[in-house]
């Protein structure tokens, strides 16, 4: 009998080989953002990020599988927003009590432009939704979790390394393991601002659960964009500069 694949990632390539389609989007989007003002400025900084990610996502459309989209999936991501909202703000409020952080000091660098404002909001509902996703969550789990059902004959490292060369497991669950989804986690909150790392551990934890219970990449995608949308109206019209 056939296996019901459920393993998000294809089965003919190895990981190594996978990698220019589910890590060269994040990459390309973070160099952009490393630029400094001063050569590029943030509008045509945020037009870049739209035409070379969104490039390059179109380019390895034909690797990526998010699994249903359905009206059970959207209402999931939906009624999930919420606690994801909760997860990313809330432990920024705790530091700020506990004296671990001024909220007040962080002010926004947003430039008063719509047009900056709402190529940054594609960027962040649509771009980053799908590449962090489908890094973290298809690919970085898919890895750690095969890596990690190896590392006891092999040590973490080795293990971890000799999977590049692997091709993905065909699997009838989503390669979902502790082992996985701490250094997924690890991976994810080192992509944010210090700041930001309890946050985007507790967010990261709550959506890998939705990710299991729906066993849909298209409900943490979701999720992903509607948080990032409502964060950044939080950010420009609710007073919340700090969040963006």
């Amino acid at each position: 009998m056939t296996a019901i694949t459920r393993n998000p990632l294809p089965h003919d390539r190895s990981f190594k080989e996978l990698a220019p389609a589910f890590v060269g989007p994040y990459l390309i989007f973070v160099a952009i953002a490393t630029i400094p003002q001063s050569w590029l400025p943030v509008a045509v900084a945020q037009v870049a990020k739209c035409l070379l990610t969104g490039g390059a996502l179109l380019l390895f459309r034909r690797h990526y599988r998010l699994g249903p989209f359905n009206g059970q999936v959207l209402l999931a991501a939906v009624a999930c927003l919420p606690i994801a909202l909760l997860a990313w703000i809330g432990p920024l409020y705790l530091l700020s009590a506990g004296g671990l952080l001024d909220l007040t000091s962080l002010s926004s660098t947003t430039p008063a432009r719509p047009l900056y404002f709402w190529l940054r909001v594609f960027n962040s509902v649509v771009l980053v939704a799908l590449f962090e996703e489908l890094f973290t969550r298809a690919y970085l789990l898919g890895w750690f979790h095969q890596a990690g059902r190896q590392r006891p004959g092999k040590g973490i490292v080795d293990a971890i390394l000799d999977t590049l060369d692997q091709t993905p497991e065909i699997s009838t669950r989503l390669p979902i393991s502790a082992f996985s989804v701490l250094l997924a986690t690890l991976v994810f909150a080192g992509g944010h601002q210090p700041r930001e790392y309890l946050s985007a551990v507790a967010y990261f934890t709550l959506t890998t659960w939705l990710y299991h219970r729906t066993g849909s990449l298209w409900a943490c995608v979701c999720v992903h964009g509607f948080t990032n949308l409502v964060i950044a109206f939080l950010a420009r019209y609710g007073g919340m500069a700090f969040l963006w």
